[in-house]
This record gives structure tokens, C-alpha cells and sequence, in this order.
């Protein structure tokens, strides 16, 4: 008997570090789907990259809307080649019609990460639990919400977050420094404008100027910028406009984990909304949250949205831990002038840090991947 065959969908970048962590624990199946560039070195056979269909908004989404047409097509006729399960993570808008599809063909499917229907969207709940039968959450109140709805067809589960597995560095701060020429005795300052090049688009020039204001209180400051493949090219194309500034741009081809290096260097950092704020509340160095998109989309998602916080950190401790800077607030004498004095004040800074060791203490221990890739196992080995 052959391997079991699985398609795996991901629609952004942390979906592909989740899937690919996947993937790797689980080397006995056949993988194929759509994939981010780490699910792809981890072995999935890609029908379709993740840079061409991620978006974030409505308006956002019409340049890409013929390629996402395209790939939900090739998606569904993929399915019919002998895939035994699907397993979609996050990314709702496409996963769930493309499981409702499974659904049709008779395949089992999981939800691997459960979408954010706490802040938005509830009437899909209905189609969750209709369309999934192993929905596997990762925020610890996330659970509570589908127990009403657990029945023999659909299946919840809790293990913790996977984050905690993931988040490693490799380099000291001191290897650090030396791999981007930056003095043993200034700070270093993260500036992460997104995974998607939507968000780059709009972000970036935000924080450049901002680095521009805080460069003049503190001239010796340094300030870094992660980036991956689908972004690069982008980063650097505004960053050229910005020479008098500090600048350091790092990938994976000088750092494994570009992202947490800059997060666990820095001491302090301005971040776009979305798994990064986690994954910084993680590794436990003070930042502020910035979020900007189009008028029309902030319109509807004002309408939609039913939560006080956009940061996960905020939401899981259900309190601004986290300035958040979003919409119109999100403008460059703002972020510096917040950035600035939280760099100054000793106690306001401390008391970031004190906040967000008792964020990650909420969100179970170690080893949650491992016992997700179990749980998988045993549902797709099981006839």
C-alpha cells in the first residue's frame, strides 16, 4: 500500500512555517498543495506559491483576484487525483471553500489553526464545523467557542501554540552584531512592515520616515529589517530612497530565523499586525503594533470587526498591553514619538516586558507540535 496522499492549503506566510514544521514531522504521507517557500524545501509539491494569491482587504484582493481563481480551480481538480485529506491552515477565505469542496468529494479534512472567528466573521462557524472534521485551535479560548458544536462528524482540540515550538535564534548578540557591522554599544531597533507586499507597500515608507525622527534623538541607533523571498526585493527598492538612515536588511541567506534575530535583538521594534506581535510577545522584547490599509477596506472592517484589539497579545490578555497604532494613527511623528519615550522611560519599558512574560505563560508548553502531528497521524492513518 502506497502513502497516504494529503493537500495542504496555506494562503500567507505564517501558514507556511506552521505547515512546513507540519510536514516535517509527518514524512510518511505524500504532500502536495499550496505552499510558501519552507513547505516547499520541507517536501510539499507546489501547485501554487503563496505570493500570488496572499492579500489582506477587498480592495487588496482584485489585482490578484484571476491568479486566486485560477489556483481555487487547480485546488479542486488536484483533489480529485487521489488525495486521501485535505488539511487547510488559517487563511478562511479561500480554505473554506476549498474544504466545503473536499467535503463533496468525500475527503476528510482538518483545520489546522482556526480562523480568527472570535474578532470577525462568526456566521462562518456554521460552515466551519459543517466542513471540518478535526478543527485544531491555538489560542486557549478558542476551544470554548465550537465545544457546543462537538459531535461524532466534528472534532476540537487544544494543545497549545505551536509558536512556542517554532521561535529559535541561532545567533548570539554578539555574532549578531558582528554579521551586519553594528557597534557592540548601540541599541538595535526592529522595524518589521509585513509578510505580504500589500502591507510592505503601505508600511514601509512609514517606518523609514519614523526611523528618520528617532535617528535624530538617538544617532548611533541601528535599525534592522527582516525580510523573506516574496518581499525582498521590495524592501530594498524603498529602502534606497532612505541612505541616511542606519539600515541593516538581513534574509535567510545570511540568518536562519531573519525575524526572531531582529525581535530578540532589538530593543524595541514597530510591527504590523498579525502573527508577528505573537511571535514578538514571545520572545519578550518591548514594540508597539502598527496596522494600515485602504479607507474602503478599514470601512468594512470596522463594520465586521467585534473585538477592542487588533494585536493578539492585547486580545489574549484582554487589555492593551500593546500601544496599537492603526489607521491614521499609524503616521511617522506618532510611532516616533511613542518609540522615543519608551526608549527613555526605564519603567514603562520594564513594565512591556513584565506584560509579556505573562502572555506567554498563557499559552501552554512546549511540545504542542508534536502532539499536533500525532493527532493528524492517527486521523489521516485511520480509514
Amino acid at each position: 500500500m502506497g502513502k497516504k496522499k494529503v493537500f495542504i492549503s496555506v494562503g500567507e506566510v505564517s501558514g507556511d512555517n506552521y505547515g512546513a514544521e507540519l510536514v516535517k514531522r509527518l514524512p510518511q504521507f505524500e504532500w502536495i498543495g499550496i505552499t510558501g517557500h519552507k513547505m516547499e524545501k520541507a517536501g510539499v509539491k507546489s501547485i501554487e506559491n503563496i505570493k500570488n494569491i496572499s492579500v489582506v482587504g477587498l480592495s487588496e484582493a482584485i489585482p490578484k483576484y484571476f491568479n486566486i481563481k485560477r489556483t481555487f480551480k487547480n485546488s479542486v481538480k488536484t483533489l480529485k487525483t487521489g488525495i486521501d485529506t485535505v488539511i487547510v491552515i488559517d487563511f478562511p477565505g479561500y480554505n473554506l471553500k476549498l474544504i466545503k469542496e473536499a467535503k463533496k468529494l468525500g475527503l476528510k479534512t482538518v483545520y489546522f489553526i482556526a480562523p480568527q472567528v472570535w474578532a470577525w466573521g462568526k456566521s462562518r462557524i456554521k460552515d466551519i464545523v459543517k466542513y471540518t472534521d478535526l478543527l485544531i485551535t491555538i489560542l486557549p479560548f478558542e476551544k470554548k467557542i465550537y465545544e457546543p458544536y462537538i459531535s461524532k462528524d466534528f472534532q476540537v482540540e487544544f494543545f497549545g501554540h505551536p509558536l512556542l515550538d517554532i521561535i529559535k535564534t541561532e545567533e548570539t548578540d554578539l555574532s549578531f552584531r558582528k554579521k551586519l557591522n553594528i557597534p557592540l554599544n548601540v541599541d538595535i531597533f526592529g522595524l518589521l512592515p509585513g509578510s505580504r507586499e500589500s502591507e510592505v507597500k503601505i508600511h514601509l515608507p512609514i517606518l523609514l520616515k519614523t526611523a528618520t525622527f528617532i535617528q535624530k534623538v538617538f544617532p548611533n541607533i541601528y535599525f534592522v529589517i527582516p525580510t523573506t523571498p516574496n518581499i525582498e526585493s521590495l524592501v530594498v527598492k524603498y529602502s534606497q530612497n532612505f541612505r541616511n538612515v542606519n539600515l541593516r536588511i538581513i534574509t535567510e541567506k545570511t540568518f536562519k530565523y531573519p525575524s526572531y534575530e531582529v525581535m530578540d535583538k532589538s530593543k524595541f521594534s514597530l510591527i504590523t499586525s498579525g502573527t508577528a506581535t505573537l511571535e514578538a510577545g514571545i520572545v519578550g522584547n518591548p514594540f508597539a503594533l502598527i496596522y494600515k490599509v485602504s479607507p474602503f477596506t478599514y470601512f468594512i472592517g470596522k463594520l465586521l470587526v467585534s473585538v477592542d484589539y487588533l494585536g493578539l497579545p492585547n486580545l489574549i490578555a484582554e487589555r492593551e498591553i500593546i500601544k496599537e497604532f492603526l489607521q491614521n494613527e499609524c503616521e511617522p511623528v506618532k510611532l516616533a514619538n511613542y518609540s522615543i519615550n519608551t526608549l527613555l522611560d526605564r519603567d514603562s519599558y520594564l513594565k512591556i516586558k513584565n506584560e509579556l512574560l505573562n502572555i506567554k505563560s498563557k499559552l501552554g508548553e512546549k511540545g504542542a507540535l508534536d502532539k499536533i502531528a500525532d493527532r493528524i497521524d492517527r486521523f489521516v492513518s485511520t480509514n
